[in-house]
């Protein structure tokens, strides 16, 4: 194929006509006389407008005479001018214009004099105008680096690949594209200056998106390790993006990355917000289960410190807490300054109202002015939009005690609730359940609008009773006396599946339990547990799922969860995993009785 794509190269001439098409323009009135060499040359030091320097270019000439003096220098100034602001004319006119084709006709006289840097420069300028790809003088000009392909260096790489990917896809271009990341592999061996970061930079960031060989990519994170945090913030930043970047991440990546964190903790002030909210993105997009390495605590603070110390606005600071949002990264400070920002919240957009409910609920957090906050959240919380996560969001909102009638009427009813659980995922069962408990337990005296259908809650039931991982059964049953005093797997009329329930008596004595399954996959009922005068204590194993990423703080929905079990008259033990197997081993039994001791101590 690669071969078959050369061949069709020297196909590729165009006249140049068809490209830049002869238009009239207008003047002042007289004929503009060309100017001759030197007078042009002064000319393009005083251009002040990008017209200038195509009205008075001088005659083409077919002879050498004199043209390398003006041709280059005429279309770098004329880059420049318009780069800047500073034309009368756009960009596309510019390209129309008869005298800018005359310009490409002694660039493409030159060119076989020019060296590479001539050649990307010209590349580079033409590409920015927005010459057609197939037009003659672009053609020339990717002909003769394919032909000098052996001048590239790694910066021209680097620089070639970002201005091909600009251009539209042909054979000569899809050839360069090949032949690069080829290149760079046969020359890194002994054309990398190893001193330079600003290159090692970007050439990691070539390698994290070119398929090229392992041992290329371990050079160059070799050389980059060995500078240390001797980054400045931005070559940090793009190091960042780079490593989040690769598919795979070898344990060899790590110190780099190490590094990389640690010149962006001292340097993130230094940082554009909008280059921060990208790397932030990239990092945070990684899937932190199996690339644990991109989770670095100190970073995620600074980032969110960022926000507040630089005030960088209410809707970018919903940007970055929309990021946190995913991973249930706490950071009270950048909620202080969301809330305080509090009386702005009808500006913000639809999603903006979901990422604070988020943000306030994952924290289980209330600042101190949150009655102007939850005002205008009440205020602006009634959202429709079929795309939106509907069933977590008014958990969310509940669990800030922000109750909203017409919103769950709107989602609950029948026919609504029908067509967006249609998609059948698994998540959203076990929330609907959560939120028809909340309403029946805990709202029951506000709320009179439709709840979710028995088979809702009935495949939530099937689905938690498949969860055969109990890692407190055997410590419990060692700690309270043996397996039948302790219910695990226990359901509730409302749809809970509680992982373990024991119950004591008015001594605090656990007492064996009266009911037993009669056969596999047969539930215990709560309510045939009960015993009178007896005290119900239940124990949940929540998964870390249900805690902040950062701080082993119970997040506001599963707060609601325990409420709406403490609501059928018993008390709660939530065990955390983070505390569970940090335990030693000789202190989980003590610390399991020291729990459910003080839990007892609490049932009235």
């Amino acid at each position: 194929m690669f071969r078959n794509n050369v061949l069709r190269i020297f196909g590729l001439q165009r006249s140049i006509t068809r490209c830049y098409p002869v238009v009239e323009y207008c003047t002042t009135g007289k004929e503009v006389q060309p100017a001759d060499n030197s007078s042009y040359f002064g000319l393009l030091k005083s251009a002040t407008d990008a017209k200038e320097v195509l009205e008075f270019l001088p005659s083409i000439s077919r002879t050498k005479q004199d043209r390398h003096v003006y041709t280059l220098p005429a279309l770098k100034t004329l880059f420049e001018l318009q780069k800047n602001g500073k034309s009368t004319l756009r960009s596309d006119q510019i390209v129309r214009h008869p005298r800018f084709a005359e310009l490409c006709q002694n660039v493409r006289f030159e060119s076989r004099t020019f060296l590479m840097n001539d050649i990307t420069e010209c590349l580079k300028i033409l590409t920015f105008f927005g010459v057609h790809t197939n037009s003659e003088i672009m053609t020339v000009l990717l002909q003769l680096i394919r032909h000098q392909i052996n001048d590239v260096t790694l910066d021209h790489i680097v620089f070639l690949s970002f201005l091909l990917k600009k251009l539209e896809r042909t054979p000569l271009v899809e050839a360069l594209q090949i032949a690069l990341p080829m290149l760079l592999q046969i020359q890194i061996g002994y054309k990398l200056d190893h001193e330079n970061v600003q290159q090692l930079v970007e050439l990691l960031e070539f390698v994290s998106k070119h398929k090229v060989n392992d041992r290329t990519v371990m050079n160059i994170v070799s050389s980059l390790t060995l500078h240390g945090s001797n980054l400045s913030a931005e070559q940090a930043v793009n190091a960042l993006k780079a490593l989040t970047s690769f598919h795979t991440f070898p344990p060899q990546y790590g110190k780099l990355l190490q590094n990389v964190f640690t010149a962006l903790e001292r340097d993130l002030d230094q940082l554009p917000f909008k280059m921060l909210d990208f790397v932030l993105k990239k990092v945070l997009d990684k899937n932190l289960e199996y690339f644990p390495m991109f989770y670095h605590e100190p970073f995620l603070k600074r980032c969110a410190q960022y926000a507040v110390d630089n005030d960088i606005g209410l809707l970018n600071a919903l940007y970055m807490l929309k990021k946190f949002n995913k991973i249930s990264f706490l950071h009270i400070p950048l909620l202080d300054y969301i809330a305080s920002h509090g009386s702005q919240l009808a500006l913000v957009p639809t999603s903006g109202i979901i990422t604070i409910v988020a943000g306030f609920s994952n924290a289980n957090y209330i600042p101190n002015n949150w009655n102007t906050v939850k005002q205008e959240i009440e205020r602006n919380s009634t959202i429709t939009t079929p795309s939106i996560p509907w069933i977590r969001y008014n958990l969310e909102l509940l669990s800030l005690d922000i109750f909203n009638p017409e919103l769950l009427a709107h989602w609950l009813d029948p026919q609504s609730l029908e067509t967006s659980m249609a998609r059948n995922v698994l998540m959203d069962y076990l929330q609907l359940t959560e939120l028809g408990q909340t309403l029946r337990l805990l709202y029951s005296g506000q709320y009179h609008g439709p709840y979710p259908a028995k088979h809702y809650i009935d495949k939530s039931v099937t689905l938690m009773q498949q969860n055969n991982d109990h890692p407190l059964q055997k410590p419990l049953e060692y700690a309270f006396g043996g397996e039948e005093y302790i219910s695990t797997q226990v359901v509730t009329d409302h749809g809970h599946v509680l992982d373990h329930v024991i119950v004591f008596d008015t001594n605090g004595k656990a007492v064996k339990k009266r009911v037993i399954a009669t056969e596999e996959g047969s539930a215990i009922r709560l309510e045939d547990i009960r015993q009178l005068g007896s005290k119900l204590v239940v124990i949940l194993y929540l998964p870390k799922s249900c805690y902040a990423f950062n701080v082993n703080r119970l997040r506001g929905r599963f707060v609601l969860h325990e409420k709406t079990i403490q609501a059928l008259g018993v008390d709660t033990v939530t065990i955390s995993p983070l505390i569970w197997f940090n335990l030693p081993e000789n202190e989980r039994i003590l610390f399991l009785q020291r729990e459910i001791k003080q839990a007892l101590n609490h049932v009235t």
